[in-house]
């Protein structure tokens, strides 16, 4: 048997988020597909993607299927330009926003020399001279500069925003120390409940810490977004916020059929037997097991046959070979020559008596006659038993009853095989003694 396989790699996932409207997102994990024995797959999840999953709850990026079935994918995104907070990065300045903290009034260390101040810049330092060096979140633009307030419930920054029902919306903001000393802890509220914990700012200044938390519309159409500091110290507790989105998030699910095809059958070629000068022998093929899944097959063989059958009217190796998608298999049959000629002879006594030994009377015949008759006579001539086939014998009766015990006359016609395949036509004549009969 010969059969090849190969290993492919599928990683079609592409994904196509629309920024028309929310929820509006769709990408593909592939076509339906059907894999041969020993071929492997790779699935990709769709990039970009803020969360997901596969039907065995997997959350890796690329899985690889290792059996028969239905394969899904479900991945949430962001959908681009749709950010409804208004100046979220600051890029407009001081302005889209309301805060409890006051403007920067200037002292003595800068724009920010008292508490529960802020000033939107982009450089941490420009604002109060002992703050770090710290651009904002992705450098070169504005980012909303705080000393903390020590006034409790004071808000950091909110915003009004308009929301579409029945949405799935994510919260987000950066968040860096400008002190080292008592880092900020925010608190990110929706409607005036918190969403997700608190968020706390490195020790280490200049490092960016995200927030991230999901929020569902339901039936709402406005949300009321708030970011708040848990710390009250006065002692440091200075901070920086950047990058604020409150985004619509689309999902989606793609699916797609795999059939993992079993083991290649054999070909298995039947028929096969030493054959006579100028007989014919007909091969068959079939696959075994049987049962292949798959109805495109085709045989050919080795003489440029093609079809699962073949009449073979020479001695030789006969090759059979099935092909189709996920198969290329192949069996053989070897037939051998055979001299098929005729030794026929007579026996001159047998006793049929029953006791499962030489109870008939017939041809020892080695190589099968083309033609075969036998007629056997009682001594005044009248016919006992007549026979066309080779194999058949007289049991010592006639019309069902025993004939005596005596000698009886047989003449025999066959047709005698050559070894050449030519057939001479023969006769042979004598007598045989039956006794015991019973």
């Amino acid at each position: 048997m010969k059969n090849s396989s190969r290993s492919i790699l599928l990683a079609s996932c592409v994904s196509a988020v629309l920024p028309s409207a929310a929820q509006n997102c769709s990408f593909s994990i592939g076509q339906d597909t059907t894999l041969c024995h020993g071929q492997t797959i790779l699935l990709a999840g769709p990039s970009g993607s803020l969360e997901l999953e596969w039907q065995n709850g997997s959350h890796a990026q690329y899985i690889n299927p290792i059996s028969s079935g239905t394969y899904w994918c479900r991945a949430t995104f962001p959908v681009p330009g749709q950010n409804a907070v208004v100046n979220g990065d600051f890029s407009a300045g001081d302005s889209g926003f309301s805060t409890d903290l006051e403007p920067g009034p200037g002292g003595s260390w800068g724009p920010l020399s008292l508490e529960g101040t802020y000033a939107v810049s982009t450089d941490a330092e420009l604002v109060h001279f002992n703050f770090a060096l710290c651009d904002d979140h992705t450098g070169g633009g504005n980012m909303f500069i705080a000393n903390g307030s020590a006034d409790p419930d004071a808000s950091v920054w909110c915003q009004t925003v308009t929301v579409s029902p029945n949405t799935t919306y994510s919260f987000s903001a950066w968040l860096m120390s400008v002190r080292p000393e008592n880092p900020a802890i925010l608190d990110f509220t929706v409607n005036g409940q918190s969403l997700g914990d608190p968020l706390n700012a490195s020790a280490t200044t200049c490092v960016w810490s995200q927030f991230y938390a999901l929020w569902e519309s339901g039936t709402s159409t406005s949300a009321d977004i708030c970011i708040t500091n848990l710390n009250l110290l006065g002692d440091g507790n200075d901070f920086a916020l950047d990058d604020i989105a409150f985004t619509p998030l689309c999902t989606y699910t793609d699916s797609m059929e795999i059939n993992i095809l079993p083991a290649a059958p054999d070909v298995v070629v039947s028929g096969a037997e030493p054959i006579c000068p100028g007989s014919l022998l007909t091969l068959e093929a079939t696959l075994e097991p049987a049962g292949w899944p798959l109805n495109d097959v085709q045989f050919s063989w080795n003489t440029g046959a093609a079809g699962n059958s073949l009449v073979a009217a020479t001695p030789g190796l006969f090759e059979a070979t099935a092909t189709g998608r996920c198969l290329n298999v192949s069996g053989y049959a070897n037939i051998e020559a055979d001299t098929c000629t005729t030794l026929l002879t007579m026996p001159n006594v047998f006793t049929p008596d029953g006791d499962g030994r030489n109870d008939f009377f017939r041809p020892i015949v080695i190589g099968e006659p083309s033609t075969f008759s036998m007629e056997i006579r009682n001594r005044w001539g009248q016919e006992v038993y007549r026979s066309a086939s080779v194999g058949n014998g007289w049991d010592g009766r006639t019309q069902g009853t025993p004939v005596p015990n005596g000698t009886y006359f047989w003449v025999v016609n066959y047709g005698d095989v050559q070894e050449d395949g030519r057939t001479i036509a023969r006769e042979l004549s004598g007598h045989v003694t039956l006794l015991g009969i019973r």
